[in-house]
C-alpha cells in the first residue's frame, strides 16, 4: 500500500494530526524530521535560520528503504514530503493555516521574529503546496485549511478523502489577503 503523506508550514498541525491519521488507520507514522536526525541526513546546522540543514540524498534514502515495502501503507509527515518518491504515495496532503494565526502559533512555539516571519511568508506564498504539487501532481495533492479545525476534525478530513473521490482543491492566501488588503502584512520588504 502507498504512503499517505501528510506536510506543510511548521504551525500547521503535521505532527499531531499524522499520528492521529496513524492511529485511526493503525498504521505506522514516520516523521520525516525524526527519520533525518536517526539516520545521519543533518549536515550541519543553519545557526541564522535556526534549523537544521538536511542532507536531501541521504533522506531519500532513508526514505526509499521505508517505502520499498509497498506490502504496508504508512503514513510520513514532515517539511519535506516532496523527497518521498511519487510513486509510493497514495495522496499527498498539504496543511494550510491563515497567516495571522501561522504568526501566532509560531509566536508561542518561542520561533524568533525572522523565524516567524520566514515560516508565515512561506505559508502566503504556499511554498509547501507548490513543491508538493511539483513532486506529486495535481490530481494527488489535497490541501485542508486547519485554521479553525482541531486536529481530530482535520484527521478526519483525511479518513474521508482516502474514501472518496473528492476533487483536489487549493488554498491561495495570496489572493485572500490581496482581497482584504492585507498582502503586505505577511511579506517581507
Amino acid at each position: 500500500m502507498p504512503a499517505i503523506v501528510i506536510g506543510g508550514t511548521p504551525g500547521t498541525g503535521k505532527t499531531k494530526i499524522a499520528k492521529i491519521v496513524g492511529s485511526r488507520l493503525t498504521v505506522e507514522t514516520i516523521s520525516l524530521g525524526e527519520l533525518a536526525e536517526k539516520e545521519g541526513c543533518i549536515s550541519a546546522q543553519d545557526k541564522a535560520r535556526d534549523t537544521g540543514i538536511i542532507n536531501e540524498d541521504c533522506l531519500v534514502d532513508a526514505i526509499l528503504d521505508i517505502v520499498d515495502d509497498k506490502s504496508k501503507r504508512i503514513v510520513i509527515e514532515g517539511h519535506y514530503i516532496d523527497l518521498v518518491p511519487s510513486g509510493s504515495v497514495e495522496i499527498a496532503v498539504v496543511l494550510r493555516t491563515h497567516p495571522e494565526t501561522l504568526r501566532e502559533r509560531l509566536k508561542e512555539r518561542g520561533y524568533s521574529k525572522a523565524k516567524v516571519d520566514e515560516n508565515v511568508e512561506a505559508e502566503v506564498l504556499g511554498v509547501c503546496q507548490l513543491d508538493a504539487l511539483d513532486a506529486f501532481g495535481e490530481e494527488k495533492v489535497y490541501e485542508i485549511d486547519t485554521t479553525d479545525l482541531t486536529t481530530t476534525e482535520a484527521a478526519l478530513m483525511i479518513e474521508q478523502l482516502l474514501k472518496t473521490d473528492t476533487p483536489p482543491n487549493r488554498i491561495d492566501w495570496m489572493e485572500t489577503l490581496e482581497a482584504e488588503g492585507r498582502l503586505d502584512e505577511f511579506l517581507s520588504e
